[in-house]
């Protein structure tokens, strides 16, 4: 039995798995620019409640999976940088926390990194050992397998940054330094800014209403001028996005998630005919799937995560 949890800028997921079955879960509001030990305190209790609702007993517990929204020494098991989420993680002992309160070990990894475990082992990139996986949300987030290996790098972030890859070198400040990322091109953090910026705005269908990314695909689908403009240009940046994915890492599957894809019937043939037209692939097609498991994928990840370092 592991405790597995997928720690988000919105809502922090927490479940009991056992023998790639999530056995029980829950789900709390995150806090991100609060205490980091208060943080760990509420998914204390999430934890409790669990055992509790389950029957499941402390001393069942093998060990403990977090996916954490930042780079992260999967080694050491320390959280290296943040972008504006739990910034006072990085002095957090992470191993310190497993031993002293369930007498378990701990592993840490990325969040996008655990995402794709998931998908690899359980979900749309079962049987593939060579994939990019794309997390379209707040922000962009990424990871990479090759081989079988998740891609790490000498500073442990490598394949995590196809966020920051830039697509347009007169574009946006984005929150980590550079211009014109993925991310401060076309993410939620940045939408409202690409709208309200418009001079068309003030008579939009849109103005007035919540600017998410499904009122956006909403208000475009039924001929607003202002969001079909901005829904499309999102998309040549996801495109964008995908294709130095691509040529970076020759994957054999791209695999895309995050909220946005409630929007998957216009997101995915657009992105897939992008990547047939522009992606340099001169053996073949990259197959571009939707995750499968998107309420599911950074759960089993962090499960597969600790079950697969145990084993070694």
């Amino acid at each position: 039995m592991v405790i597995a949890i997928d720690i988000g800028g919105t809502f922090i997921k927490i479940g009991l798995v056992n023998n790639g079955e999530i056995i029980t879960k829950i789900s709390i509001k995150a806090n991100s620019i609060q205490s980091f030990e208060t943080t760990i305190s509420e998914i204390e209790s999430a934890v409790e409640l669990l055992f509790v609702e389950s029957h499941i007993k402390k001393s069942e517990i093998k060990g403990i999976g977090i996916g954490f929204p930042g780079l992260i020494d999967s080694l050491r098991m320390k959280v290296l940088s943040t972008n504006k989420k739990y910034d006072d993680a990085v002095k957090f002992d992470f191993i310190k926390w497993g031993k002293e309160t369930y007498n378990v070990p701990l592993f840490l990894e990325n969040d996008a990194r655990v995402a794709l475990l998931g998908e690899w082992q359980f979900g749309a990139g079962k049987g593939i050992d060579n994939i990019v996986m794309l997390t379209f949300g707040t922000g962009v987030g990424s990871a990479t397998l090759l081989d079988g290996k998740l891609l790490i790098g000498k500073h442990f972030q490598a394949g995590n940054l196809g966020g920051h890859f830039t697509v347009n070198v007169n574009g946006a400040q984005c929150t980590c330094g550079n211009l014109g990322c993925v991310e401060a091109e076309a993410s939620t953090w940045k939408l409202a800014e690409l709208l309200k910026s418009d001079s068309r705005y003030a008579d939009s269908l849109i103005e007035g209403e919540e600017l998410d990314f499904k009122s956006l695909f909403k208000f475009a689908a039924e001929g607003g001028a202002l969001s079909l403009a901005v829904r499309d240009q999102c998309l040549e940046v996801w495109a964008a996005g995908v294709i130095n994915q691509i040529h970076a890492y020759d994957p054999g599957l791209v695999i895309l998630g995050g909220g946005v894809m409630k929007s998957a019937d216009v997101i995915m043939p657009f992105i897939q005919n992008k990547v047939n037209k522009h992606a340099w692939t001169p053996w073949g097609k990259v197959k571009i799937k939707q995750s499968r498991i998107p309420n599911r994928s950074a759960l089993l990840g962090a499960y597969y995560l600790v079950t697969n370092n145990l084993k070694k």
